[in-house]
């Protein structure tokens, strides 16, 4: 029903025809029936000077974004879309003034400056070329219409923008095509009364925009069904602040209670105190629900016009979208859960996991891992009121903070809308990723003991059949892997990045200190770390099984992700492949070198960005790492 209101103001704000008017204002003529016989500012530039001209362009400019605007408030994206779609059809068919209109470029144009802003420029810059070059209008608007959905697939749109250029570009360019044809004719006076078109070419107008209006109005909804997801946000101590980044916008707690900002914390009988700015303190059973209230007024801190709602917590700057939730657990602490849209939860994980300063391709790549991911750890938090965390134990997930200032991050999760991994015709159940793989990646069966057929090792320098030979290839021993990390791969997608290859020298005193947690502290002050040993390796040369030695015993350190915990953190370690060197009799230094960030399963972050680099797009990338899958929306067709 927004889409189909959206629409019907767009119509009735395109069929104002400011042509008409202006003619009847300036001149007392009706516009139509003279010049080229259409509404627009070309013909009444010819017909009563340019200086109307150029006015009448600017209203029907200025109508285009007005419409625009009345949509995104109705609809959002997609009723911006649907009533900038009705407004040019509106300007073309002007019920207002007898169906007679105009060809719609200027108000097309101006619905374009606020739904597709990017390739509003190329745009124009071919138009003005080729109208240099013809000198023809007609000419000129018909070739540029017809080229839009091309400008749209260069400038790297949403696939839902390319598709809204390229039915509406149709629809002007078969307005400007009899013309094009025959330029000179548009010039000749036109006896009054004479229709502006024939019967035949205004019944196709009418068919041709009846039938682009629906198509717009069906394809530019949401394409699928909203996937909604839970997000515990971890790290956030009691009591939390919540407000909306608008002064025009409230808190709606509880369904009732509204105010601009809001502190909560619990109390000891498990509800949860609202203190609103003034003092006033309101008790609520658990869970409390807390939204926006008018979503009309909200609007990105970004200030490109989105009307999304957006929450602050703690403080203005670290925003949020979507709705949130405070419960109180059996042990009396207080939860934080964002309750919001997989779509934008994806968005807020994409910056924060792979970087927002990635290529285009690459971010495309990590929104389709992210969203399967995100699929496959619902749940996984048991019994908590959430489907997943908002840390490195799920995703990292940040809100819309890095959203809103990388507009590549929000394109490139509206590129890949609903679209996820696949494994044998089903989704795929995970799609696990590291910051560098350091060369090869690692099998999810030899380091976890479950295997996944699409998450086995890869060369991240060589691509189809031949990345799986090194990938597969088992270390020999300790000193092929010493040899391996110190003669780098130049032609390593990953090679020079963070952690490709790494270094930590500890002495036996901090070796021991960095210990102490898991082996326990020396009871005699002369007790020392006399040897670290991996005693097993995964055939790519992760440990998974460490032997510490010591002069009070010796200690066995089982798992990857433990191991490189207990020896420093995963940051200091950064990856389960490296060696020690102990210097010094007995060892009055241990140095670990390494290569790799992160467990090394699956997608390389820094090989994807490499990849991007190189020319290849995301499903190449998602192909290289994640070989035998393919790329499907999980979303069904809006009405199926």
């Amino acid at each position: 029903m927004r889409l189909l209101l959206a629409a019907v103001i767009g119509y009735c704000i395109g069929s104002v025809s400011s042509a008409v008017l202006v003619g009847r204002a300036a001149g007392g003529i009706d516009v139509r029936k003279y010049g080229s016989g259409t509404a627009g500012g070309a013909n009444v530039g010819r017909v009563l000077g340019i200086k109307y001209g150029v006015l009448v362009a600017c209203c029907d400019v200025s109508k285009g974004m007005a419409a625009a605007v009345a949509g995104r408030a109705i609809g959002g994206a997609s009723g911006q879309m649907a009533s900038g779609a009705a407004a040019v059809i509106g300007h073309i068919l002007p019920i207002w003034f007898g169906f007679a209109g105009g060809k719609a470029i200027a108000t097309f144009f101006g619905s374009c400056v606020l739904t597709a802003p990017a390739a509003v420029l190329p745009a124009g810059a071919l138009w003005l070329a080729l109208y240099l070059v013809s000198r023809s209008v007609a000419q000129a608007s018909a070739i540029a219409s017809a080229c839009l959905p091309l400008i749209g697939w260069v400038c790297r749109l949403p696939w839902r923008q390319i598709l809204y250029l390229g039915v509406m570009g149709a629809a002007i360019c078969l307005r400007h095509i009899p013309d094009a044809r025959a330029p000179g004719q548009g010039r000749r006076p036109r006896r009054p009364g004479r229709p502006t078109r024939p019967q035949v070419s205004g019944l196709m107008a009418i068919a041709v925009g009846v039938g682009l209006c629906l198509a717009t109005l069906s394809v530019v909804a949401d394409s699928g069904e909203s996937i909604r997801v839970r997000v515990g946000l971890v790290g956030l101590a009691a009591p939390v602040v919540l407000g909306s980044n608008s002064a025009q916008a409230s808190l709606r707690i509880a369904g009732s209670l509204e105010m601009p900002v809001a502190l909560f914390q619990p109390d000891n009988g498990g509800k949860i105190i609202c203190v609103s700015p003034d003092g006033t303190r309101t008790s609520f059973e658990s869970p409390v629900a807390v939204e926006i209230a008018d979503l009309v007024a909200a609007r990105d801190a970004s200030s490109r016009g989105s009307v999304r709602p957006l929450t602050w917590v703690g403080q203005p700057g670290h925003v949020y979208r979507g709705q949130f939730e405070l419960a109180c657990g059996q042990s009396g602490e207080m939860r934080l859960i964002n309750i919001l849209d997989l779509e934008d939860y994806v968005a807020g994980v994409v910056p924060y996991e792979i970087g927002a300063g990635a290529p285009f391709e690459a971010l495309k790549a990590q929104a389709v891992v992210a969203r399967t991911e995100a699929l496959a750890l619902s749940g996984r938090h048991g019994d908590e009121p959430f489907d997943v965390c908002s840390s490195t134990h799920c995703q990292v997930y940040g809100g819309a903070t890095a959203e809103l200032d990388r507009q590549d991050v929000r394109r490139a999760v509206e590129s890949t809308r609903g679209e996820a991994l696949f494994w044998s015709g089903k989704p795929a159940p995970g799609a696990k990723y590291h910051a560098c793989c350091g060369g090869v990646t690692e099998s999810a069966g030899a380091l976890w003991q479950f295997d996944v057929p699409y998450m086995v090792g890869v060369d991240c320098g060589a691509l189809g059949p031949e990345a799986a030979t090194r990938g597969a290839a088992a270390i020999r021993d300790e000193e092929a892997l010493r040899a391996i990390i110190a003669t780098p791969n130049t032609g390593d997608f990953c090679y020079g990045s963070n952690g490709y290859r790494w270094k930590v020298e500890y002495t036996a005193g901090q070796l021991a200190a960095v210990l102490a947690p898991v082996i326990g502290r020396f009871e005699h002050s002369e007790s020392r770390v006399v040897q670290v040993a991996v005693v097993e390796r995964t055939p790519r040369g992760s440990a998974v099984r460490v032997r510490v030695t010591t002069t009070e015993g010796e200690y066995v350190i089982a798992g990857e992700y433990a191991i490189r915990s207990a020896l420093g953190g995963t940051v200091t370690i950064k990856s389960g492949v490296f060696v020690v060197d102990a210097e010094g009799d007995p060892p009055s230094t241990f140095v670990f070198s390494g290569a790799g960030y992160g467990h090394g399963v699956g997608m390389c972050q820094y090989g994807a960005r490499g990849m991007a680099r190189a020319g290849y797009n995301y499903r190449a990338i998602l192909e290289h790492y994640y070989p035998g899958t393919t790329v499907e929306n999980i979303l069904r067709p809006a009405g199926s």
